[in-house]
């Protein structure tokens, strides 16, 4: 059952970024997030991390083609997210949503 606080998500963002060998802020902070979800779109394994540098092997992995990391409730994040590939330029899709 959707949290009533904050559903519906009134507001959402829908984009992507390219992520490279160095650690690279995919999602910017925000306090009025109340979910995302990022999807590797891309054929390289990549990693996350909340809020510090990422690093290869290390944090949160996503796997590739549609390994994702989803951002809700019940384990809600506001800062930034970053993420890193050792294999150069990959993307990955992102939704966030937040409130007004």
């Amino acid at each position: 059952m959707p949290d009533p606080r904050i559903w519906p998500i009134p507001n959402v963002a829908d984009t992507f970024a390219t992520v490279g060998a160095v650690t690279t802020e995919i999602v910017v902070a925000n306090p009025r997030r109340v979910d995302c979800e990022i999807v590797n779109d891309s054929t390289q394994v990549m990693y996350l991390s909340r809020g510090n540098d990422a690093v290869i092997g290390s944090g949160i992995r996503l796997n590739a083609n549609g390994g994702s990391y989803h951002i809700g409730t019940s384990n809600l994040f506001h800062g930034a997210i970053n993420a890193i590939c050792a294999g150069g330029q990959a993307n990955v899709t992102i939704s966030e949503g937040s409130k007004p």
